[in-house]
């Protein structure tokens, strides 16, 4: 190898290059192999039809970018329609919640008038019956009023006619317990620890039955009291001694023109004083015949349901014992 390059090396430049112009002579190159267009090849035709294979590949490809970015401004909607959607939600949710919160106050500011609607449907009724307790409590305070101005009247009338006895001390009339009692010293009528009556007692007795006989539409009650001395006599306790001292006037009564049938007699013993009996002076006020004008049926009636109205209801205390005898007939 060394040899043949030294010899290539040794000849003349001359003869190299003539060498290697014939070797080119004799190489082949690329467009040496060329084929040749068949027969009856149009090359024109063959650029038109190539050039309209690359501008259906252009339109297309132009087609493919139309609608590529088509995509892309629909998609771009989309999300901004996404978004305005989230946002369209958000505000209905909130409407909602307020619709929601909204009718829940509704809900219950309607519960609180309803509340408030039947309080006062009830406090109307309690003032209506307020109201028609307060009309009716009127009327029988109008009623009693009338039954006081009648019976003050009374009271009046009866007073006159036994002023001539009240002035000279042998009864007086008082009112007491909603009644009208003539009230006569047991000094004036009896002796002391006897049921007879003394003449100046008969003769009292006899004219208050006359004034009695001129009082309409009343009962009597004869009550015969003592004071809490024991008796020393022929009675055995006050009770009888009371009780024989209120027989005696009846009986007086009814023989000088008062009705039996409007006479009663009761014995109270000293268990209904008018007065300390730990005094002489009370003591004699205690002994004494009472005769009690019963009110009419209509102003009992009236005083009672005003009583009933107007006082709590309380347990009813034991009334005093007394010993009561059927009025003597005449």
């Amino acid at each position: 190898m060394k040899s043949a390059y030294n010899r290539a090396q040794s000849v003349p430049h001359d003869a190299r290059q003539s060498v290697a112009e014939e070797q080119s002579e004799h190489e082949l190159s690329p467009d040496d192999f060329v084929p040749e267009p068949p027969l009856g090849h149009d090359p024109e035709s063959e650029f038109r039809t190539a050039r309209r294979s690359n501008l259906g590949l252009f339109v297309l490809a132009m087609l493919l970018s139309g609608a590529a970015a088509g995509l892309g401004i629909y998609a771009w909607q989309l999300v901004n329609e996404k978004e305005q959607l989230k946002s369209d939600v958000a505000k209905l949710e909130q409407v909602r919640d307020e619709t929601q919160a909204r009718v829940a106050q509704l809900v219950q500011q309607s519960d609180a008038d309803k509340a408030r609607s039947a309080q006062s449907d009830t406090e109307r009724e309690q003032l209506r019956g307020a109201l028609a307790t307060a009309n009716s409590q009127l009327e029988q305070l109008q009623a009693y009023s009338d039954v006081t101005k009648e019976q003050l009247a009374e009271f009046q009338e009866l007073r006159a006619k036994f002023q001539r006895m009240i002035d000279s001390g042998a009864l007086d009339i008082t009112f007491r317990r909603g009644r009208m009692i003539v009230e006569m010293p047991a000094a004036v009528l009896f002796d002391s620890g006897s049921d007879e009556l003394s003449s100046a007692g008969r003769e009292t007795v006899t004219t208050v039955a006359k004034i009695l006989r001129s009082v309409p539409r009343h009962r009597f009650l004869v009550g015969g009291h003592t004071d809490n001395v024991p008796v020393i006599k022929q009675y055995t306790s006050n009770w009888q001694l009371s009780a024989a001292r209120a027989v005696r006037v009846t009986e007086i009564l009814t023989k000088h023109g008062v009705s039996p049938k409007r006479l009663a007699a009761a014995g109270y013993s000293e268990f209904d004083p008018i007065a300390s009996n730990s005094s002489d002076a009370g003591r004699q006020k205690n002994r004494r015949i009472e005769i009690i004008l019963e009110p009419q049926v209509e102003q009992k009636l009236a005083r009672e349901l005003l009583e009933a109205k107007a006082t709590p209801k309380t347990e009813a205390k034991p009334a005093a014992k007394a010993e009561t005898k059927a009025s003597a007939k005449e």
